[in-house]
């Protein structure tokens, strides 16, 4: 009885030990796009998952490769399409922010000489359990993305 406790002790311990539920926050499918001609103005897309036990918000995203980086929401009023500011995301548990054309987005302002595409560009993403950076390379942009 005390040999068959201790292997069911031993199998259910290794096999906790063998399931890495990973890192609690992910951001996956992430596009950044360079400025279209004439603009100043790249754009990142992404997808950012709550994987973890509780809700999490995103407050903000820098890189070293733009000035300045800014979060913004897309709406559509009136017939009339409007991009503004947003403060922050809220992430439930389990759900996924999505970020895409016409919804939510990264606002990449005033690139570095050296940020054109084909160059990598680093986005370094505050949320209240910390910090996610994660990088891509710069993808051309055509004037309809």
């Amino acid at each position: 009885m005390r040999y068959l406790l201790t292997v069911m002790l031993l199998a259910t311990l290794l096999v906790s030990c063998a399931q890495d539920s990973g890192p609690p926050v992910i951001v996956s499918e992430l596009r950044i796009l360079a400025p279209v001609p004439g603009s100043n103005m790249g754009v990142a897309y992404m997808k950012i998952t709550n994987r973890g036990t509780a809700a999490i918000t995103v407050h903000n995203a820098s890189s070293p490769q733009f000035e300045r980086v800014e979060m913004h929401e897309t709406t559509i009023a009136d017939g009339v399409s409007r991009m503004r500011p947003i403060d922050g995301i809220e992430i439930a548990v389990g759900d996924t922010a999505i970020f895409e054309a016409g919804g939510k987005h990264l606002m990449l302002m005033n690139p570095g000489p050296d940020t054109i595409p084909g160059s990598p560009v680093t986005l370094e993403i505050t949320h209240d359990s910390g910090l996610l950076i994660v990088s891509a390379t710069m993808q051309p942009r055509l004037p309809t993305e």
